[in-house]
């Protein structure tokens, strides 16, 4: 047993772990053998023993491993609370709620690539494959959305005054937020965003 240990220690990245964690719990479960509750919370040790089955190498995966590979993870990424895990975001698999219900900040912020400005502007955000609309309080999270996008604009959402015409918002983690949909009105002009190839052209020409 203390050899079998030593080399799932070896094989058995981390980040491997919280890759799968995040399939199972935002997309995948039922591959796993789970099932989530309305808040997308499932049953830890049952996770675990669908994870060793669809992982030949990770047979002795145990839950001191999984909680090891949260703890080092993005804080607020996934939530452990009494013998159940879930992911906080990101989930395409519908969901009753997210958490409890929040009065968000008087403004969301919420990055986009540059196709998708047009329409957002005139329709609204909407989950386009999740289950919610991810938004932000951190203006250097979203930007750092936009650029992963190829560059496009940060949408900027009045969030309180949405929330007061009854539009729900859910705080996923210190600076998650969603929302089932947010309606164009709400939303102010985008502040743009540099492609990474746009951005380092700019830097070498001396454009500031």
């Amino acid at each position: 047993m203390t050899i079998g240990k030593a080399v799932m220690n070896e094989l058995t990245d981390p980040r491997a772990i919280v890759r799968t964690l995040a399939f199972a719990l935002r997309h995948q479960p039922l591959w796993f053998g789970v099932a989530l509750d309305d808040e997308g919370f499932a049953d830890l040790d049952q996770l675990i023993v669908g994870i060793r089955f669809s992982h030949y190498d990770w047979a002795t995966l145990d839950r001191e491993q999984v909680v090891d590979a949260i703890r080092h993870t993005d804080p607020g990424r996934f939530e452990v609370r009494d013998g159940l895990v879930r992911a906080r975001y990101g989930h395409s698999v519908p969901l009753g709620s997210p958490g409890e219900r929040r009065t968000p900040p008087d403004v969301l912020l919420h990055g986009t690539s540059a196709a998708a400005v047009t329409t957002v502007l005139t329709t609204g955000l909407r989950p386009m494959g999740r289950a919610f609309v991810h938004l932000t309080s951190n203006p250097d999270y979203a930007a750092q959305v936009a650029t992963a996008k190829g560059g496009g604009g940060v949408i900027r959402v009045r969030s309180r005054e949405a929330a007061g015409a009854g539009v729900e918002f859910f705080r996923a983690n210190p600076h998650v937020w969603l929302a089932r949909d947010v309606p164009p009105v709400f939303i102010d002009p985008v502040d743009p965003v540099l492609s990474p190839d746009a951005a380092r052209d700019d830097s070498s020409s001396g454009v500031k």
